[in-house]
């Protein structure tokens, strides 16, 4: 997981470390290491966590939180990410880095931090995210596109729709995990490998320009029953549309999907500083990719007939035991993890959606001026909608071996928008 949070003025090295030592070390997993412990069943030699002491931690300050030098372009940064997701971590510290980066092109500066997602899910990093902002606000956090506690629609419905859609929820639960995951996964195409075991390994990162809150509101109230939600994945979907209209027209005639992870805490599960609720606790359900549509609102709808039955289904929670059951089993672990790749590499993207402060805050003691998210997974493509201070956007990390200029899907995110937003006006 690499978060960027820039800055209009130039960060002190020493007061970064600082900061970070007080709002980091009381959360258990960043101050621990990775050990081997033997397994149970004769399965070898697991993983666990090794809390280190203060000593031992503000001597490795040093080494955790570092100022690279010669990092100013998109094409420096995109350099330093792709070394990042090759790296190997350092097996006496725990698993996180972060870096200052000031004097950037544009002028302003950058906190990088690189963080192993098996130290935490995204509701757990986004709450370590607001405990190391120094001013809050109210803002409601949701990591994750969709909620299982979520109302599947803004709209009243029927009592017999009601019932049609929980039982297409219940059928999903019972087909997708199953006999769902027996089906060819998507095809290959620009953004998507042959096989998901040899994925490659030069990352890059972009975000599209930010688009006003307001706006996406100002299109939900004008189509009936939308959420906000349903109007950033349908514009997923366009720009996906947009792109592969102009740089691969054949891929609209076939499969495109993604996976959406999915909270399956409890309202009382969410504490950073409680090792037994900080960690993943997550899982994930697929939303497939309207790309033949032409009309933009027949789009809309048809991914958001998929979004409300995933909120209601008890899909996630199915995937959820399933695989707490397979990494449980008495298999060598080299088996499950080729398992689990073969399922999770059938889908040509990753989606999340970050929703940060929804009013300017301050950050290492000034004013935060822009955040960005970007998840490094084994696919050649991620999604993660950012929304801060009013601003919705768009972190793209893809890999350069299957698409060696994907501004250009980003550049397709402003002509979705301009598409949709006339669409709902008429």
């Amino acid at each position: 997981i690499v978060p960027f949070l820039y800055f209009r003025q130039p960060l002190d090295l020493e007061n970064v470390r600082h900061r970070l030592f007080e709002k980091l070390m009381p959360i258990a997993r960043f101050r621990s290491r990775v050990v081997s412990v033997a397994g149970c069943l004769n399965l070898g030699h697991r993983s666990a966590f090794m809390e280190l002491d203060d000593t031992t931690m503000k001597a490795s300050f040093t080494e955790l939180v570092t100022a690279p030098e010669g990092l100013r372009t998109d094409a420096d940064l995109n350099h330093f990410v792709s070394n990042l997701y090759a790296q190997s971590w350092d097996p006496v510290l725990p698993l996180w880095r972060a870096f200052v980066l000031n004097g950037l092109e544009d002028g302003r500066s950058l906190l990088m931090l690189k963080i192993d997602h098996a130290m935490a899910d995204g509701v757990g990093l986004l709450d370590v995210l607001y405990h190391i902002i120094d001013s809050k606000d109210n803002s409601p956090k949701s990591p994750y596109v969709n909620q299982l506690k979520s109302t599947a629609s803004a709209a009243p419905r029927s009592y017999w729709d009601g019932c049609l859609l929980h039982a297409k929820g219940w059928w999903r639960a019972i087909y997708r995990p199953f006999l769902g995951e027996l089906m060819p996964g998507d095809p290959p195409n620009c953004f998507k490998f042959k096989n998901a075991k040899v994925a490659g390994k030069t990352k890059a990162v972009c975000s599209t320009n930010g688009i006003r809150l307001d706006e996406i509101k100002a299109i939900k109230s004008r189509i009936s029953g939308a959420t906000v939600n349903d109007v950033l994945m349908t514009l997923m979907s366009l720009t996906l549309r947009k792109y592969f209209m102009k740089y691969e027209a054949s891929t609209l005639k076939q499969a495109v999907s993604a996976t959406i992870p999915i909270s399956v805490r409890k309202d009382a599960e969410v504490d950073i500083f409680n090792p037994k609720f900080f960690g993943n606790d997550f899982s994930m359900a697929q939303i497939h990719f309207p790309l033949k549509e032409e009309d933009p609102i027949k789009a809309f709808q048809k991914v958001k007939s998929q979004i409300d039955v995933i909120k209601v289904s008890p899909e996630p929670r199915v995937r959820s035991a399933l695989v707490k059951s397979l990494t449980s089993c008495a298999a060598p672990q080299s088996v499950l993890a080729s398992v689990l790749m073969d399922q999770f590499g059938r889908v040509t993207a990753t989606l999340s959606n970050v929703i940060g402060p929804m009013q300017e805050v301050e950050c290492l003691g000034q004013a935060l001026d822009d955040l960005s998210f970007y998840a490094m997974v084994p696919l050649g493509l991620y999604l993660g909608v950012v929304q801060y201070n009013g601003w919705i956007k768009v972190g793209i990390c893809w890999d350069v071996e299957l698409e060696p200029s994907p501004q250009r899907l980003a550049d397709c995110w402003d002509e979705a928008f301009q598409t949709l937003k006339e669409a709902s006006m008429q």
